[in-house]
């Protein structure tokens, strides 16, 4: 019996190391790898970005896009829609500009009211600092891109892997969210959206050469060709026939964020601090509705 046992722990030693050693390492290739394509998926469509040389500048159409970081429709907007024109030529003839501040309303107190929370507060500021620091348009829509991918895959808490995943320096945006020029950017970006004419009932709400797409915002490819006057035609425009709704009313109605101001008030609302001071010496207060 002795021997019998002696040979069974044999043949198990064997074994493990024979192919359990093996199989351990395997999976540990396996998540190295797995860690590593999650680190690039945030950052890997761009390697066929465009570049918007100076083409036919006079012509060139403009294209603002007005959204909040942690809408989900507007993420999903930016990430599988909007970046389309990077990966074409269109880029060489459309501005484009991005506005995060969406449906965030500011009291008479300087508190916020962020339809998503403090998270949103916070990233509107930095999408809003990365835009300023960082103002070809190829380089502040990488990063932006990244992290509203990163909130597509509920990793928006990973948003500082955006730095390293597209090689930018954390500091030009880590100063500007500490030293208040975040806040007054976004207060900029506030007075613009409140002066838009028609006024946004939603975001992503996007305006072609002044022209709000309302709920044709997926469409903005159409009318950016439509609204080129040029005589360098993209590509994009030339591959596709597209149907311009003058009136710009879908078919369907696309899912949107809309404005606080038609959201049930009667609901409780919890306050927040802005964990951040700024130029007025005074700590800004964020509300949410949940």
């Amino acid at each position: 019996m002795e021997m019998a046992s002696q040979r069974r722990q044999a043949v198990f030693r064997f074994i493990l190391i024979t192919f359990g050693l093996p199989l351990v390492l395997l999976i540990m290739c396996q998540a190295d790898l797995a860690a590593s394509s999650s680190s690039m998926d945030v950052s890997l469509h761009f390697s066929k970005i465009s570049s918007s040389e100076d083409i036919d500048s006079e012509n060139r159409v403009n294209l603002s896009v007005y959204y909040e970081s942690l809408c989900p429709y507007c993420a999903n907007f930016i990430v599988n829609h909007l970046v389309n024109i990077f990966h074409t030529d269109l880029l060489n003839i459309v501005n484009l500009r991005l506005v995060p501040w969406g449906n965030t309303q500011i009291r008479s107190n300087d508190s916020w009211i962020c339809q998503h929370g403090v998270d949103e507060c916070e990233l509107d500021v930095t999408e809003a600092c990365a835009i300023n620091a960082w103002p070809r348009v190829e380089a502040h829509f990488k990063f932006i891109y990244c992290v509203e991918r990163l909130h597509l895959m509920n990793r928006h808490a990973e948003w500082p892997s955006c730095y390293a995943a597209n090689g930018l320096d954390p500091q030009p945006i880590e100063d500007c969210y500490n030293n208040g020029l975040g806040y007054q950017l976004e207060k900029a970006y506030a007075d613009e959206t409140a002066t838009l004419n028609p006024q946004h009932r939603f975001v992503p709400w996007v305006v072609v050469d002044n022209f709000p797409l309302q709920e044709d915002f997926e469409n903005f490819i159409g009318y950016i060709c439509k609204a080129y006057r040029g005589d360098n035609i993209p590509n994009a425009c030339k591959s596709t026939s597209f149907e311009i709704n003058s009136f710009a009313v879908a078919t369907w109605t696309p899912q949107v964020c809309a404005r606080l101001d038609v959201i049930d008030r009667g609901r409780r609302q919890q306050r927040y601090k802005f964990n951040q001071h700024f130029d007025n010496g005074r700590n800004a207060e964020i509300f949410y509705i949940p």
